[in-house]
């Protein structure tokens, strides 16, 4: 899967530190299904295709750039984000903080209020189609971009710079339409390639109740991701988050959710329960992280099948119940299940990243 987050302030470090995460799946299979190490390899490669085309490559790596279009400052920049891809178990910590960043510097607590919300598109931009030039997006002449909104071309993506091939090679667009109502901002965002729309979902934050929802699909043609996240920050600095995805064509769903609190601490630990359910098993994988490593604790059911210990920086290590030894087949499995929890955060962040300027408080 190509996601791509940033580095960011030592906050951050702080915001991951408190969280408490539970993912628990939701498929038609019970914990009496005999884990299929195979067919779970399988399904994880269909979450995992659904999110990696080159069209959510193009659209990861550039929308970085909408804030600037409409005079906003940068978020952040995509190509300072290429190095957390290959940072195995502290990349997937690193997605929880950046998405736990995000959420702070968007959500105010429950019980406050974002203040007047009003239509978030500058009436003097909507409709305007924004091209790439000369390392940032300026707007163009075409027309066909949202009444209430903005289009934003896609270009071929240089893997090194996570910037646009020279010369530019057109591969699609992104429409952002603004859906701000009373109370809420709120925005869709829809990502076409050709005659496929790839990205289609909404993102909405509430004035009243203090959270953001994303709801929609991401989908490679072949595979389609279901998405239904919902956020809270509560007036005490507790965070909490429910992601649901499900992969219809593989009967596998996945249902997180993330409570973080004590935000301000300086000895944070990560609670970990996390299921995947489909017709090869369901897994749960429970354990703590602290900012040093941590240990989970894999079942099938109520048998236990292995434990992942995570140490640092390093690639999570897998050893078999009791310490036994585990086949190559289980390990993969096991380790795309572990790696699909970090990822699952780097899309979320991904998906609020283009509609910053929508969300963020009147």
């Amino acid at each position: 899967m190509a996601m791509r987050v940033l580095q960011y302030a030592k906050r951050s470090v702080t915001l991951l530190a408190a969280v408490s995460i539970t993912l628990t799946g939701c498929g038609d299979s019970s914990p009496d299904v005999p884990f299929n190490p195979a067919g779970t390899t399988a399904d994880v490669a269909a979450v995992n295709a659904a999110f990696g085309t080159s069209t959510m490559a193009d659209f990861q790596a550039l929308s970085f750039l909408f804030d600037a279009a409409y005079g906003a400052p940068l978020v952040s920049s995509s190509a300072a984000a290429l190095d957390i891809r290959a940072r195995g178990a502290a990349g997937m910590r690193a997605a929880a903080m950046r998405s736990a960043e995000r959420l702070a510097r968007l959500l105010p607590p429950a019980n406050a209020s974002f203040g007047v919300v009003s239509a978030a598109i500058p009436a003097g931009i909507a409709g305007t189609t924004f091209e790439y030039s000369g390392g940032a997006y300026a707007a163009g002449v075409r027309t066909g971009a949202p009444a209430n909104g903005v289009r934003f071309l896609l270009y071929a993506v240089d893997p090194v710079t996570a910037l646009p091939v020279e010369p530019v090679v057109e591969t699609g667009y992104v429409d952002i339409t603004d859906l701000s109502g009373t109370s809420t901002q709120s925005a869709r965002v829809q990502v076409v390639s050709g005659s496929t729309t790839y990205i289609d979902y909404t993102a909405s934050a509430n004035s009243l109740t203090g959270r953001i929802t994303v709801v929609g699909f991401v989908t490679d043609g072949t595979y389609r991701a279901n998405l239904n996240l919902r956020t809270t920050v509560t007036s005490a600095g507790a965070l909490t988050l429910v992601y649901s995805l499900d992969v219809p064509q593989r009967d596998v769903s996945i249902d997180l959710t993330l409570g973080a609190t004590n935000l301000d601490t300086q000895n944070p630990t990560i609670n970990i329960n996390l299921s995947m359910s489909g017709p090869n098993g369901t897994l749960s994988m429970i354990g703590q992280f602290t900012v040093d490593g941590g240990t989970l604790t894999v079942r099938n059911g109520s048998t236990t099948l292995a434990t992942i210990t995570v140490t640092g920086t390093a690639e999570p290590v897998i050893t078999g119940a009791d310490g036994l030894p585990i086949t190559d087949e289980d390990a993969t499995a096991l380790r795309g299940i572990f790696d699909l929890s970090g990822q699952a955060f780097t899309s979320f962040d991904q998906m609020l990243v283009p509609v910053n300027f929508f969300l963020a408080p009147a």
